[in-house]
């Protein structure tokens, strides 16, 4: 199990942080992207990228730092809000096309500006791909279980908020007030617990 934790950690840190990092870059600068276009956004980024991923895999242990052991109570804990994570993640599949969920829209000069969702898992958050990454990689680093891990997940929360910010200057650009209103209906990436309903009056027997 040691030696899995480890693969499974490296998986963790080698793809989750440039993935984030990918967005960073593309969404501040959208236009200039929007203007050379989506192969050379996806070729200069991408390369980017991928040059990080192999700097974090070469320092693999290093960034893992401190193992903490097997925990199996971590493992079954973890294993609740991954599974959590795969269902949303489902959930916004429902929705999304392959070209919006690789981000053709913010890229493409000749796109129309696509649909603003607004129905299922986007009633209740904004952003559900970024909450489904969040407690995916907290179930993910339970199971893991290194100090490196755990670090990881507290850099990638504070850095999909920030992706959520720039991004969501693009889609008020892109929908006008569809998305004003959208955006203060339904929250950003943590859904609202349900108002109580007032309670009705007992009826006279």
């Amino acid at each position: 199990m040691d030696k899995t934790r480890f693969v499974l950690g490296v998986m963790l840190i080698v793809g989750v942080p440039p993935a984030v990092l990918f967005w960073l870059f593309i969404h501040p600068i959208a236009g200039f992207w929007r203007r050379v276009g989506p192969v050379i956004a996806y070729a200069v980024v991408g390369t980017l990228c991928g040059a990080i991923a192999v700097a974090v895999y070469h320092f693999r242990s290093e960034i893992l730092g401190a193992d903490l052991g097997t925990s199996w109570i971590l493992v079954f804990l973890g294993a609740i809000p991954y599974a959590a994570s795969a269902w949303i993640s489902i959930l916004t599949k429902r929705h999304l096309k392959a070209r919006i969920f690789v981000g053709i829209p913010e890229l493409s000069k000749s796109d129309s500006g696509g649909v603003l969702l607004q129905e299922g898992v986007y009633a209740v958050v904004r952003h559900p791909r970024y909450l489904s990454v969040i407690i995916g990689t907290t179930g993910f680093a339970m199971v893991v279980n290194y100090v490196g891990a755990y670090l990881m997940v507290l850099g990638t929360i504070p850095a999909l908020f920030l992706v959520a910010i720039v991004e969501e200057r693009e889609l008020a650009a892109r929908f006008g007030d569809d998305y004003e209103q959208y955006r203060t209906r339904v929250p950003a990436i943590i859904p609202r617990l349900p108002k109580r309903s007032e309670k009705r009056p007992k009826e006279g027997k």
